[in-house]
């Protein structure tokens, strides 16, 4: 079976898929280097990122935006992206429970609501994140990470600031 048609079973239901949500918050770690002590702050961002990276149109408006006016579908298709992402929280908080308690992540509680999470990479599979299968999103992440900078670090405001304010979203976290 081919990685492609592989992934395509990982996302019959993409919009309620728990491995696809895993992988990606898996490669999001990994890329960002945030594994073994060095912490991604804040899970709720995780939520608003696997939907972005999981969508090469909602990165490529991410990446291409300039802070002006976006045309009614870029519009469109960010603001799906930040509904989605408000919608994904809770699932993204379950799910790093469960990857805690098999030693995937650890998990730090930080400020108020967040909770940082490092990548226990050392307990994964060999070659887990190796795999061709989810290159894309790779690619995604690095470049959202580009435009965004400091992605790891940021607060989930100023995240949220720079990917949708500044783009015409209003949020309201």
């Amino acid at each position: 079976m081919s990685d492609v048609s592989t992934k395509k079973r990982l996302m019959y239901l993409s919009g309620e898929d728990f491995y696809l949500y895993c992988y990606s918050v898996l490669v999001i770690l990994d890329s960002l280097g945030c594994r073994d002590g060095k912490f991604f702050r804040d899970y709720r961002k995780l939520a608003f990122l696997t939907d972005i990276i999981s969508n090469d149109k909602t990165v490529y408006v991410v990446s291409h935006s300039s802070g002006e006016k976006l045309n009614p579908k870029d519009y469109e298709c960010l603001l799906d992206s930040y509904s989605n992402g408000l919608t994904r929280r809770s699932e993204i908080l379950k799910l790093l429970f469960v990857l805690e308690k098999r030693g995937y992540v650890t998990l730090n509680r930080g400020k108020a609501q967040e909770i940082d999470v490092t990548l226990t990479k050392d307990n994964l599979p060999n070659d887990f994140l190796n795999s061709n299968v989810f290159e894309s999103e790779s690619k995604n992440i690095i470049n959202i990470s580009k435009k965004v900078g400091r992605l790891a670090s940021l607060t989930l405001d100023t995240m949220l600031g720079k990917i949708y304010v500044e783009n015409g979203v209003r949020t309201w976290v």
